[in-house]
């Protein structure tokens, strides 16, 4: 009878420290450092800063250290540079939102913005990879 006792008393003090240890690290978890990114049909603003182009933005994200990346999709014509930016930051905690074109979030990330000197060839943003894209958002399985 003892035994048992002891049993069930270490059973409770493993499940109490499991419950301990997941609230800790959920918490934690939810205090990742996070970049805003705000995404448009043809660029990327972060920082304050126009970026069409994915690789230069990954770049940029990487320069601010961080573990966590908001996506804030401006419209629905931003569908596929949200699509390649969560490929592309698929290691990295995601926060995907989408907002209306007219809203404040992407009003003031839409303000000014510069005329590059040079045109490169190709739908913007550039560095987008559709086929690897495409593949990884088929193989991820949504509720």
């Amino acid at each position: 009878m003892a035994n048992d006792s002891n049993f069930r008393r270490m059973i409770k003090l493993a499940a109490t420290a499991a419950a301990a240890w997941l609230a800790t690290t959920g918490a934690v978890g939810a205090q990742v450092p996070v970049v805003t990114v705000t995404v448009f049909a043809d660029h990327y603003v972060v920082g304050g800063r126009h970026i069409d182009d994915l690789d230069r933005l990954e770049d940029a994200v990487a320069a601010t250290h961080t573990r966590g990346v908001r996506l804030e999709a401006c419209g629905e014509s931003a569908s596929r540079a949200l699509r390649a930016a969560a490929h592309r930051f698929r290691n990295h905690y995601l926060d995907l939102r989408v907002s209306l074109i007219d809203d404040t979030t992407c009003q003031s990330a839409s303000a000014a913005r510069a005329v590059p000197v040079s045109q490169r060839f190709g739908p913007r943003p550039y560095g987008i990879h559709d086929e690897a894209v495409d593949h990884w958002w088929s193989t991820l399985s949504m509720p």
